[in-house]
């Protein structure tokens, strides 16, 4: 997944933590206050070109959307379905594609379809621009958040660390499971109980090696200190540069812009 720093020498490396978060938290209103699927189509298109300038992985993202592909199915099949033609606004959004029913029961909307998609792109959008924070920040960073927001240091320190182990998490679940194929065992086939049940084998070692490795964690931890003092000090702090503030700007202006069409009527449906 793309939840793990990538030490690469780009601008959007270079951005504070607090830039992009803001960054993050514009585009995710914007994509919540339109129901155009269009605007919402740019707003994943942006996040993907972050993502490309970032120079992140491209293909990792398979891991992230393939498993979202049966969800975004039902959506657009219950938004189709859900949303009568008097919900819209648009003419167009009233018509009909198909009757579920052949006795005129149950339409399928343009509207409604239109807004399953305006839900896959919302979800998409937070996908993606969330991966842009975590691929180009450090988790030290993150941590100096927390502190700069009077966060109690164990709790960011627990949170941090948590967000710090998915990716060695994810790795070791894909250990287990391909040492527990190569045992012969047999993942994710047959019918829902039987997958349920296949997965046992790498649950049991996932138990194991989390507890294992949280114990030899805080041992690690005590050992260095941690907890003797109650301030601590950073190698590196956070700053705010003159190009966070005009970017913060930038977007400002792009955030209360959107609000404003809005309020115009731009982008229902």
């Amino acid at each position: 997944m793309l939840i793990e720093y990538y030490p690469i020498n780009t601008q959007l490396h270079k951005l504070d933590v607090r830039t992009k978060l803001f960054g993050f938290l514009a585009i995710t209103i914007i994509a919540f206050i339109f129901l155009s699927p269009v605007i919402n189509f740019f707003l994943v298109l942006i996040s993907l070109l972050m993502l490309i300038w970032a120079k992140a992985p491209i293909k990792r993202l398979n891991l992230v959307i393939k498993p979202l592909i049966p969800i975004f199915i039902i959506m657009l099949v219950i938004t189709g379905f859900t949303y009568s033609p008097s919900a819209f606004e648009s003419e167009f959004n009233r018509n009909i594609l198909f009757y579920l029913l052949p006795d005129m029961g149950a339409p399928f909307t343009v509207g409604g379809f239109q807004l399953g998609l305006t839900l896959v792109m919302r979800i998409l959008t937070m996908v993606l621009a969330s991966s842009v924070i975590t691929f180009t920040t450090q988790i030290e960073d993150i941590l100096q958040l927390f502190k700069k927001m009077k966060m109690p240091y164990q709790l960011a320190f627990v949170i941090t660390t948590g967000i710090r182990f998915i990716p060695t998490m994810q790795k070791k679940a894909e250990m287990i499971q391909e040492a527990q194929i190569t045992r012969g065992a047999e993942i994710g086939t047959g019918g829902m109980i039987k997958r349920i049940k296949s997965f046992i084998p790498i649950l049991i070692p996932m138990i194991v090696n989390s507890l294992r490795m949280s114990d030899n964690l805080a041992v690690a931890m005590l050992n260095r200190g941690f907890g003797a003092m109650k301030t601590s000090t950073d190698l590196e702090e956070i700053k705010m540069t003159t190009k966070d503030y005009v970017i913060s700007i930038i977007i400002m202006i792009i955030l209360v812009s959107a609000i404003w069409a809005r309020n115009k009527n731009v982008g229902v449906l």
